[in-house]
């Protein structure tokens, strides 16, 4: 999927990149669960395009029912042809003349044979996983008659469109949504279909007002899972584009149309049940796919920047580089900044917030593991994948599923995921664990040692070395010397790694005249409050917040680096400092969890946490290794050694590779069956509260989430309005003057050369005042 912050137009979805799986239904004579609709008018080689993201769709149980809306240039007819003998599960009908967008559209309605139509036209492109996501949205969103997503625009210009069916009212004024999208058949029948008179173009808006006059609507996934070819100028093609026509047009389906309003648009409300008086298992056992390696889900709780996440990357690259195909899920509310850097290895990633409900999270699971035929499930993070164990244990007597604990949280539900994990360790087959003591807790509190595997994160040393280029390219990009001495810390802004410790520790240093540039990457709920620190402490020229940086930039930045530094109150033991040691950085940090497995004395400096005034004891470490170079060198002489030797990403992946291939070896007889479990009354009643409580959980996220947006609004409002109120210099009052003056004239001249020098002296007069002022 597109990357929103750093969009390529060329990276498009039939290109079948690193990372893309290629999809393939294990029967494809098995009857359809959705009908993609495609009219066809000489479209020419282009349509390769449109076919292969088509043909790659990750739910394969569908029916392509292609209308050639009267073709007649012979290179189309022979593409026609073509497809319409590659797969069985496409079906070319002929018009026997050109009739328009609108009969092709209907004549591919009334061949259709599910109660779900996609719509794409012969020049358009899906992503991977749209029809998937498309489809369960509208299986899970019983008031939702049709769904779309956010659009890439492309071709002939490019832009990210997140305009469509979410915005209501607003497609009143002007069509905001395309064709690409997924339609209840029976909506047809409620409306009657295009009209097929229009055949000039917005046939299209025509239909969705005619839909919303009849109370039908439906809604968008927040999701680039479409992207539609533009043309620079439509209207040569679509006469009802041109300005004047246009206008017309708009004023013809107001006429039409003219009991809608923004007053009484259809509002789809998504009103939760947090009271279910039943619960059932809804199996669905539909798009089966054809297997040849083993299969991994992963379930995470979002996709961001942190030190867990640069591990499950690491995991899928080593995973997928020894044969397992690797699809995810995540499960809480999130930006998901780094989302772009787990598709660029695998293509089967699905953030259920986005396009489920949370009462649905346990049927979708049960679903992609029956599809993609999973063999094991991974979780790491997700309290929502532990709290749902219970429920897809029992759905899947047979599968293996194993967790990855990072480390121990005392002062949050006793251990924190060590806790859960102890909690529901009947329903997992394996623990594995970042360090000893996190082995050495679980052992005492009752979890047997032969179910936990030590398995260091590791690093990449590939990737993670020593590279003068990259240290001078990014000092010189800002403005760092050569000789200058930086300090690194890349975590998340959060209380867990003290940010707020840095700081002081930093201030302390500059009080004793030591001069020290500090690199900060990452992000956090902390950021405003460091910054005002910053301020206060007037640290401003000598700290860089860099936010949130993707993995293939964080190299970049420990080769800039002397020394790290992480204060952590709580950790397992931190990928950071396995990247900074990989890279020969000596680490100063705490000594928590199982830091000291991996940093010993020859690598750098760990104090006790619980430490009087730790500030003063950190500065005290990095003020003396800030003027022994001597010492520094051998420090990161040892910290790659060691790395290379014991911590590797590959041995990392040879663990958990060999830990789950041995497991499937030991019970290779105990074949997964798709039978539906019988459950007892206390078992539904177990599973109800389980889902009661997810759901009431994602809605208080969701209101406090929205409280935090509406108290940002109002902050931004009231910066606003005290701006208007406040006095304003005479020469504001006099450009006013001049302005109400001149503005009747200029309304009255009709000549273009007079108008644009009137324009012309209005800005120079504004620009003299802004300088006086």
């Amino acid at each position: 999927m597109i990357n929103e912050k750093k969009p390529d137009f060329n990276n498009q979805p039939h290109l079948h990149k690193l990372g893309s799986m290629i999809y393939d239904l294990n029967n494809k004579f098995e009857e359809p669960l959705i009908s993609i609709v495609t009219p066809f008018y000489n479209t020419g080689k282009i349509f390769h395009e449109t076919a292969s993201s088509v043909l790659n769709q990750s739910f394969q149980q569908f029916e392509w029912i292609i209308v050639n809306d009267g073709s007649s240039v012979e290179e189309s007819l022979l593409i026609l042809e073509y497809y319409s003998k590659l797969d069985t599960r496409i079906c070319v009908i002929n018009h026997d003349s050109n009739k328009g967008l609108s009969a092709a559209r209907n004549t591919g309605i009334k061949k259709s044979k599910t109660e779900l139509i996609l719509f794409i036209d012969s020049d358009d492109l899906l992503e991977p996983t749209a029809a998937e996501k498309w489809f369960w949205f509208i299986k899970t969103h019983p008031k939702v008659n049709f769904v779309d997503s956010y659009h890439v625009a492309f071709d002939g210009l490019n832009y990210l469109w997140t305009g469509g069916l979410h915005e209501g009212p607003l497609n009143i004024e002007k069509n905001r949504i395309s064709m690409l999208c997924m339609v209840r058949k029976s909506v047809f029948y409620s409306v009657g279909g295009f009209d097929e008179e229009l055949r000039e173009g917005l046939e299209d808006w025509d239909f969705w007002l005619k839909c919303a006059s009849h109370g039908i609507w439906g809604d968008t996934i927040p999701e680039f899972l479409a992207w539609y070819r533009v043309r620079k100028d439509h209207s040569d093609r679509w006469s009802n584009l041109t300005k004047n026509k246009f206008n017309t047009f708009k004023e013809r389906i107001k006429n039409k149309y003219p009991n809608l309003t923004a007053d009484n648009f259809p509002i789809i409300t998504n009103s939760v049940d947090l009271d279910l008086t039943t619960f059932e298992l809804s199996y669905c056992h539909g798009n089966v796919l054809k297997k040849e390696k083993n299969n991994l889900l992963i379930i995470l709780p979002w996709l961001v920047m942190g030190g867990a996440e640069r591990f499950v990357l690491n995991l899928i690259e080593q995973l997928t580089a020894k044969g397992w195909i690797i699809s995810i899920v995540t499960t809480s509310i999130s930006c998901n900044e780094w989302r772009n850097e787990f598709e660029k290895l695998t293509s089967d990633v699905f953030v259920l917030p986005n396009f489920i409900n949370s009462i649905d999270y346990v049927d979708f699971i049960n679903y992609l593991i029956i599809s993609r035929r999973i063999d094991a499930v991974f979780l790491q993070g997700s309290i929502e994948g532990y709290r749902l164990l219970p429920i897809i244990r029992k759905s899947n007597p047979g599968l293996f599923i194993v967790d990855y604990l990072h480390f121990i949280t005392e002062d949050w539900m006793d251990g924190g995921f060590p806790r859960l994990s102890c909690l529901y360790s009947e329903f997992l087959d394996m623990s594995f664990v970042s360090c000893k003591q996190v082995k050495n807790w679980l052992t005492a509190n009752q979890i047997n040692e032969k179910k936990i595997k030590v398995c260091y994160i590791g690093v990449n040393t590939n990737i993670w070395k020593q590279d003068l280029d990259r240290r001078n390219e990014f000092r010189n990009r800002h403005s760092i010397d050569t000789d200058d001495f930086v300090i690194l810390y890349a975590a998340r802004l959060e209380k867990q790694k003290q940010p707020l410790l840095l700081l002081e520790t930093l201030r302390i240093l500059k009080s004793q005249n030591i001069s020290v540039k500090t690199l900060v990457a990452g992000e956090g709920s902390l950021r405003k409050t460091i910054e005002n620190k910053i301020i206060e402490q007037k640290l401003a020229d000598d700290v860089f917040l860099l936010g949130a940086i993707s993995p293939s930039e964080m190299p970049d930045i420990f080769n800039a680096g002397d020394l790290f530094f992480l204060p952590s109150e709580n950790e397992g033991v931190s990928s950071a400092i396995y990247e900074a040691m990989a890279i020969g950085l000596p680490v100063v940090g705490s000594k928590v969890g199982g830091q000291i497995e991996l940093v010993n004395d020859d690598c750098g400096v760990l104090i006790d946490k619980v430490i009087n005034e730790p500030a003063r004891e950190y500065s005290k470490i990095i003020k003396d290794l800030y003027g022994d170079n001597d010492k520094r060198k051998k420090m990161s002489l040892a910290c790659r050694n060691r790395i290379e030797n014991e911590f590797t990403t590959n041995l990392m992946g040879d663990c958990v590779n060999s830990t789950l291939r041995n497991m499937l070896w030991e019970q290779k007889d105990k074949k997964y069956k798709n039978n539906k479990i019988i459950l007892s009354n206390q078992d539904k009643f177990t599973d109800q509260l389980t889902m009661e409580y997810l759901q009431a959980r994602n809605e208080w996220i969701k209101l406090n989430s929205n409280h935090k947006l509406l108290l940002e609004e109002h902050e931004r409002i009231t910066h606003e309005y005290r701006k208007l109120i406040e006095p304003k210099p005479p020469s504001h009052w006099f450009y006013l003057w001049i302005r109400q003056l001149v503005l009747p004239i200029y309304k009255r001249i009709n000549s273009d050369i007079v108008r644009h020098l009137i324009l012309r002296i209005k800005t120079a007069l504004k620009k003299i005042w802004e300088l006086k002022n």
